[in-house]
C-alpha cells in the first residue's frame, strides 16, 4: 500500500514538473512577445510624432487662428 502510494506521488510530481516546463516557456514566449510589441510601439510614437511635426510645419503648441476670425 505504501509503495503504491509512493509511486502516485512520483507520478504527480512528474505531470507537475512537465507542467511547470510548459507553464514556463509559455511565459518566456509572452515576455518575448511583449517586448518585441513595445519596441515597435516605440517605433510607432517615434514615426508619428515626427508625421505630427510635418503637418504643424514644425509649430509647437496650438495652430495660430485663421485671419477671418
Amino acid at each position: 500500500m505504501d509503495e503504491q502510494r509512493v509511486t502516485d506521488l512520483e507520478i504527480r510530481i512528474t505531470h507537475q514538473e512537465a507542467s511547470i516546463e510548459e507553464l514556463t516557456a509559455i511565459l518566456l514566449a509572452q515576455e518575448q512577445q511583449l517586448q518585441r510589441m513595445q519596441e515597435q510601439l516605440a517605433v510607432l510614437r517615434e514615426r508619428l510624432r515626427d508625421m505630427e511635426q510635418k503637418l504643424v510645419g514644425g509649430h509647437e503648441g496650438p495652430e495660430p487662428t485663421p485671419p477671418h476670425y
